[in-house]
């Protein structure tokens, strides 16, 4: 088939595509006399003061992050996954929810406007006038189409009034159940610093102890100063030769220093004890019980921390409970539009020129192809010869 002859004969049928003209002026005139449809718009941010949810994210990251070290593990045990979510999100899942929609959609009767009698099929239209979005920069917009443009600044009001009041009932509610969550994690911890501190006074009341860092440090210094003397004792004993008698005395002191040094510095029996009239340890023994003491201690100073923490938070959150702040900040008001959003008459126009002369030359050409006006489209002809007598089949 040679384009040339096409266009040479389309240039014959020329008044033909006078039609697409016809009916872009067509398109054009019926956008001029259809009803406007109006778009107003209102735009709004979270106000970042307010729309705290408190420390409850941060407080159950902190009590994670803490009680994954300490061998109570009552706490670790009451701290599930919080997720929380953005108040822009939060608030967006609100304004977009169905709750609102519907409200809003009886609020206005749009159920009368839309000519539909079920609330899915109301709510399918609805969606399809309201726009609903944030930008990169955090600004929430709600838009709405209308033929009124009075009635489309009214919902979209309406829309944010109510969504304003349900998030500020909501984030009421979290408050409240991050203060109760709070309260209980006080609680908790509280009974945590009082066991712990309960089971190091009966350690030191069960062990006769009575500051064992101490202790231990003067039985240190007690076994250094038993050593110096029972080596003493055994350069004199050498000195003075076996048979003498101030080597027997001295030996017999030596004996008795070095069962002093075993009691102090040797193995001891599953059940000792120190002595109530003694401050000496047996230092084995209080090595042992010195890394439980710290263990014990550092669990007590962690507690402690983690009750100040949440203390802080509790009287922090409950303080922002009682304010009453503007939940959300209207950087512009919903306005009366005093320019159509559609139809667009050149859209129109142009899309219905388009449209037919498509059509025009699609018709044009096949004229001229299944009648042979057209030369050298022999074998375009028996195919369409061929498809015509497939349709009669």
């Amino acid at each position: 088939m040679a384009y040339f002859d096409i266009f040479c004969y389309c240039l014959k049928k020329k008044k033909v595509f006078l039609i697409p003209v016809v009916v872009a002026l067509l398109c054009f005139v019926l956008a001029w006399v259809m009803p406007p449809i109006y778009t107003t718009e209102i735009r709004l941010q979270i106000d970042a003061s307010s729309s705290e949810t408190g420390s409850f994210g941060a407080v159950s990251s902190m009590l994670k992050s803490s009680a994954g070290g300490l061998s109570n593990g009552s706490i670790a045990s009451l701290l599930g996954s919080q997720n929380t979510i953005k108040p822009s999100d939060l608030y967006l899942e609100i304004l977009s929810g169905r709750e609102v929609a519907l409200s809003t959609i009886h609020k206005f009767r749009l159920d009368t406007l839309y000519k539909k009698k079920a609330d899915e099929l109301s709510l399918k239209r609805f969606n399809k006038d309201v726009m609903i979005g944030e930008d990169a920069s955090g600004i929430i917009s709600c838009a709405f189409e209308a033929k009124n443009k009075v009635m489309a600044r009214d919902i979209v009001r309406y829309m944010v009034d109510i969504s304003n009041e349900r998030y500020l009932k909501l984030q009421k509610e979290r408050l409240q159940y991050s203060i109760q969550y709070l309260k209980s994690q006080e609680r908790e911890l509280m009974d945590s610093v009082r066991s712990i501190s309960d089971e190091l006074v009966r350690f030191y009341r069960d062990n006769n102890l009575v500051n064992l860092e101490a202790q231990t440090e003067l039985t240190v210094k007690a076994l250094a100063g038993y050593e110096a003397q029972i080596n003493n004792y055994k350069l004199s004993e050498q000195v003075q030769g076996k048979n003498n008698a101030d080597a027997n005395e001295m030996r017999k002191k030596r004996l008795l220093l070095e069962r002093k040094f075993r009691e102090l510095r040797g193995k001891y029996d599953s059940n000792y004890v120190p002595t109530e009239k003694s401050l000496y340890l047996n230092s084995d023994w209080a090595s042992e019980k010195t890394l439980y003491q710290e263990q014990r201690a550092a669990d007590l100073k962690r507690f402690t921390t983690l009750l100040e923490f949440v203390s802080t938070e509790k009287m922090n959150t409950e303080s922002q409970s009682l304010k009453n702040q503007p939940v959300i900040q209207i950087v512009q008001d919903a306005y009366l539009p005093d320019w159509k959003t559609r139809p667009k008459r050149a859209v129109w126009a142009i899309a219905g020129f388009i449209g037919s002369f498509v059509l025009t030359l699609f018709f044009v050409v096949y004229h001229g192809i299944s009648t042979g006006a057209i030369a050298n489209c022999g074998e375009a002809r028996q195919k369409l010869e061929q498809i015509k007598a497939s349709m009669r089949k």
